[in-house]
């Protein structure tokens, strides 16, 4: 949590032992992928699916949906306010880095899995998350490549102009 918050991807209360809810995978997504301002242009209107969503996730969850980091989206399908499951955030982490279920790399159920099998966890993740179980992941993260190969996760945050080189350097 601690190089999270150096990066500025975690903010506040780490709540480490908390449920991580799929608002908060969300927020934290979009953050990993350095592209929290281009989320926050993202425009959340009443009628849109996201706006039953809490406001701090609005405009990150559009955002991820958008970019198809996050797929099959209504207000009813996303519940914001659930916990997360590691198969869920594996497959929003894993699409993000370019991977694709529908191009057959991994399939939703079995993302975890996937994520583990190819070294992007350290240790296996199941069932509903820990903010903590969450964190450690985007730690893992950070040094893992994007599928094609053109950067790590902590080489796009410097890219995208999300964190300094001499940050993610220390």
């Amino acid at each position: 949590a601690n190089t999270l918050a150096a990066l500025n991807i975690v903010r506040g209360d780490y709540a480490l032992n908390s449920s991580a809810t799929r608002a908060h995978a969300a927020v934290l997504l979009v953050r990993l992928a350095g592209a929290e301002q281009a989320a926050a242009r993202e425009t959340v209107t009443t009628r849109s699916p996201y706006y039953a969503a809490p406001a701090y996730a609005r405009s990150s969850i559009a955002y991820a949906a958008a970019q198809g980091w996050i797929t099959s989206l209504t207000a009813q399908s996303y519940r914001p306010d659930e916990p997360v499951t590691a198969d869920a955030w594996c497959a929003m982490l894993l699409r993000m880095l370019g991977y694709s279920d529908k191009a057959g790399d991994f399939t939703t159920s079995g993302a975890a899995v996937f994520a583990q099998r190819i070294g992007l966890l350290s240790q296996p993740l199941s069932g509903e998350l820990t903010r903590g179980q969450l964190f450690q992941s985007m730690r893992d993260a950070l040094t893992f490549s994007y599928k094609d190969g053109s950067a790590t996760v902590a080489e796009r945050l410097v890219e995208r102009g999300a964190a300094s080189q001499a940050t993610v350097s220390a």
